[in-house]
C-alpha cells in the first residue's frame, strides 16, 4: 500500500492532480481496477483528481474552532477569494477547502496553507497571512 500511495503522490506531485490516463497507467502496471485507485484516493483528502491552485488552503471547521470564531473566517475568506468550500480561485492561486479537524484544538482557530499552520486566528490575521502568497 505505502508504494501505492507514494506512486500517487508523485504523479500528483508531478502533474497537481492524478489525471485519469494516469490513473489508467498505474492501474494497469499495479494490475489493479481502476475503481480500487480511486478508492484510495478518494480515502485520502491529500489526494486529488482535479486541478487545485498553487496554494491550498485550509480552515478547520471543527466545533471547538467554530466556537472560537472560525465560522467568521471561513465567511471573511470566501468573501475576500470570490470562492466557496472546494473551488479554485480563477487564477488558480488558491483552493479553498473547509475541513472537519486539523488536530489543533488548543490553539483554534487554524487553517493551514500548503505545509504551514497558522494559529490563534482573527479575520484579519487571516486574510493578511492569504494575502502573503504569490
Amino acid at each position: 500500500m505505502r508504494i501505492l500511495i507514494n506512486e500517487l503522490a508523485e504523479i500528483q506531485k508531478e502533474f497537481g492532480y492524478i489525471p485519469e490516463n494516469e490513473i489508467e497507467r498505474l492501474a494497469i502496471e499495479m494490475n489493479m481496477q481502476k475503481t480500487q485507485l480511486y478508492g484510495v484516493i478518494s480515502f485520502y483528502s491529500r489526494l486529488y483528481t482535479e486541478k487545485k491552485g498553487r496554494n491550498i488552503i485550509r480552515v478547520c471547521k471543527s466545533v471547538t474552532c467554530g466556537m472560537n470564531g472560525s465560522k467568521a473566517i471561513r465567511e471573511a475568506i470566501i468573501i475576500h477569494l470570490g470562492v466557496g468550500d472546494s473551488m479554485t480561485t480563477e487564477d488558480e492561486r488558491f483552493t479553498l477547502e473547509f475541513v472537519e479537524c486539523l488536530g489543533l484544538c488548543n490553539v483554534s482557530p487554524v487553517m493551514t496553507i500548503n505545509d504551514a499552520v497558522y494559529e490563534n486566528l482573527t479575520v484579519e490575521k487571516a486574510i493578511e497571512i492569504i494575502d502573503s502568497f504569490e
